[in-house]
């Protein structure tokens, strides 16, 4: 299986600004999850053409610098994939 990324830089010069897991377009039903340390949730999307990438804010807001965690739930029975993707600025 191939894993998302591990980090963003969302500082707008247009690298690594979003977090978007691999081939996630090819799972319509997928389900996207983003938490911070304390488990609170901080993004969450669909899979499939409607993915909408993470630019590391929570309702529009700046998130710290930090590592997050998120679970990924492709709906094809597998076991949901979980990891961590670090806000770097």
């Amino acid at each position: 299986k191939q894993m998302p990324y591990e980090a963003i830089t969302p500082n707008d010069d247009n690298v690594n600004d979003t977090w978007t897991p691999l081939d996630i377009e090819s799972y319509k039903n997928a389900f996207i999850q983003v938490f911070n340390r304390w488990g609170g949730l901080v993004f969450e999307s669909t899979g499939g053409e409607n993915y909408q990438a993470w630019d590391g804010t929570n309702n529009g807001k700046e998130l710290a610098v930090g590592t997050y965690y998120y679970i990924i739930d492709l709906k094809t029975g597998d076991d949901p994939q979980a990891g961590t993707v670090t806000i770097i600025r």
